[in-house]
């Protein structure tokens, strides 16, 4: 079976909760074979939401994956704390709570601002709140963070 086809099975399902396909991929891990897709949205995703996604995707692919080892599906999200790859991601993170590591630093905060490769980040310093801007060039790793 070609996995792609899970993405053209799964775009009903997809356009009618508003969802984004971001990947799917065949592994093995501890011995088992998993068939893992990626979804989610702008606002996040739910449980619910991913497991009806899980039951409308492996009731259709039964008639695709005859050819197939025995495997498990896994439909999941990009995570809580995904990391921002592109311009595009940190733009839809603005207003969230973010975590950038630099080369000698590490900081948490509300992303307020991305214009011009530079990110302006509300963070608080020992109780005191600062807003610091980050060259985009300086970061090693960005992404969303739980806030506790």
């Amino acid at each position: 079976m070609d996995i792609n086809i899970c993405k053209e099975i799964l775009k009903p399902f997809l356009d009618e909760h508003n969802l984004t396909f971001y990947s799917v991929e065949y592994v093995k891990e501890f011995g088992e074979n998993i068939l893992r897709v990626i979804v989610d949205s702008k606002d996040g995703i739910d449980l619910d939401t991913l497991g009806l996604a899980n039951e409308y995707l492996s009731e259709r692919l039964d008639k695709y994956d005859q050819d197939m080892d025995n495997y498990l599906l896994e439909v999941s999200s990009r995570g809580a704390e995904r990391s921002l790859d592109n311009d595009d991601e940190i733009n839809e993170a603005i207003g969230k709570y973010i975590h950038v590591e630099l080369e000698n630093m590490i900081y948490e905060g509300y992303l307020l601002k991305f214009c011009d490769d530079v990110l302006e980040v509300k963070i608080n310093i020992k109780g005191r709140i600062k807003n610091i801007k980050i060259n985009k060039n300086e970061i090693k790793l960005v992404r969303l963070a739980v806030k506790i």
